[in-house]
């Protein structure tokens, strides 16, 4: 029977993604289909099973992050934010290529989106860089893997939905991803520098004017609020003085003073604001109970289990566990939405990982990266269909996709880079955790 049930629920989700349907319906579809052919009635545990996921106290944070993400989009941060990244980086190897990337890190840290962070900053950056003549390719590139970043820095919505998922603490998540974050812009950034070395980009492009350090001072002051609140956001989970939930609530009260002090609030604004904060909760909320529901019938079938000791049979260590997942996260990434490859492929990973002892911190922040390269990995890397939407917007002429596809390899390159590193060396991710919650 189990065999059977793994049959019936993979061509029930093939064939709800091939038509087009949302993950959270397929993966409820799914579990809806292959629980009544196999389990029987289950109609009580579809009403059980919802009221308890949302009656749960950590599901608060959902919507208080995206709150906060949304509040502070709309007190209009970004141009800020990449005029004083473009002052300080102008005269580094790669130039505004840099700014590109740190802006997208920061502004990750407001948003929790990757879609909404490479939109936003691409929207900002294209133009000025085709007015610098900046190298289109690798301009295209650096704007499609620097929105990659809002998977991976805190508060990413799909590490909140892998925390809810495999009931991990999410403060502990956002701290294990703090120097993974910071190292993967490193790279980023040192993959533009080879590139600009390599290619002589430097003394094609038009340098803008120097730039006083009482000037790249200054510029700090205009950004500083929103790098205080991700410091507080980020300190109090840190320091063990709040939890995820309490961090989020204060992300939310310091984004609104933000917001207040540029003069931004108006009742238009915030019911944008708070509309779209429904609208996103809504959506997260609706695929975790998918996935929920479709954990629940794969449990109570056996279908994990099953697949545990069959896998447990290869003998493979913990360590060649992880690398097979891995394999299989890229060859989902290619075909698939990220947030659907996390939540239906969970369900029957996680008795697999905790029978063979894998920290689900560790392999959280590995998954997560595994995210961020389907994002940028053709055919269906949504960054890559993002970036292209925003430079058709700008021209007439049919632009090739191609060009952002090839823009993006040596930021692939980096992130492969990264994410060995992390299966290599573990307490990257874990040696910050401390008293974390």
């Amino acid at each position: 029977m189990v065999v059977q049930v793994a049959i019936t629920i993979v061509f029930v989700l093939l064939v709800a993604f091939a038509v087009g349907l949302h993950v959270g319906v397929a993966l409820g579809l799914a579990a809806l289909v292959a629980g009544t052919l196999f389990v029987g009635d289950v109609w009580e545990f579809f009403g059980h099973i919802p009221w308890a996921v949302n009656s749960s106290l950590t599901m608060v944070v959902v919507p208080l992050f995206i709150l906060m993400g949304e509040i502070l989009i709309r007190a209009g941060l970004t141009e800020d934010l990449y005029n004083t990244m473009s002052k300080w980086l102008n005269r580094v190897p790669g130039g505004l290529l840099h700014t590109n990337i740190l802006s997208s890190g920061i502004f990750a840290a407001i948003s929790g989106s990757s879609v909404a962070t490479a939109s936003t900053i691409g929207s900002v950056a294209l133009p000025t860089m085709a007015r610098l003549n900046y190298p289109e390719r690798i301009t295209l590139g650096s704007v499609a893997a620097g929105g990659t970043l809002g998977v991976l820095i805190p508060p990413s919505i799909i590490m909140i939905v892998y925390g809810l998922v495999a009931e991990v603490s999410i403060g502990q998540l956002y701290v294990a991803a703090i120097i993974p974050g910071i190292m993967l812009m490193a790279l980023f950034m040192l993959s533009i520098v080879v590139y600009a070395l390599a290619s002589g980009m430097t003394k094609k492009v038009a340098l803008p004017e120097k730039v006083s350090w009482r000037e790249k001072l200054n510029s700090l002051v205009t950004i500083s609020p929103i790098l205080l609140l991700i410091g507080a956001v980020l300190g109090t989970i840190y320091l063990g003085v709040a939890t995820a939930i309490e961090a989020a609530a204060i992300g939310v009260v310091g984004a609104l003073l933000i917001a207040l002090l540029k003069r931004r609030v108006t009742v238009k604004m915030l019911g944008e604001t708070f509309r779209a904060t429904a609208a996103t909760t809504a959506m997260v909320m609706f695929i975790v109970l998918g996935a929920f529901l479709l954990q629940f019938v794969l449990s109570f079938v056996g279908l994990p289990m099953a697949l545990s000791r069959w896998v447990t049979s290869f003998g493979l260590s913990p360590l060649e566990l992880v690398l097979l997942m891995c394999l299989v996260y890229v060859l989902l990434g290619m075909v698939m939405d990220g947030l659907a490859i996390i939540v239906a492929t969970l369900p029957i990973f996680l008795p697999m990982l905790t029978a063979a002892g894998v920290d689900l911190v560790w392999f959280g922040v590995i998954v997560v990266i595994l995210v961020e390269l389907a994002l940028i990995t053709p055919p269906v890397g949504m960054n890559l269909f993002v970036i292209q939407g925003i430079r058709a917007r700008r021209s007439d002429v049919s632009e090739r996709m191609s060009d952002v596809v090839i823009g993006v390899l040596p930021f692939v390159g980096a992130m492969l880079i990264m994410l060995a590193l992390i299966i290599a060396v573990p307490s990257l991710t874990t040696v910050l955790l401390g008293n974390v919650k």
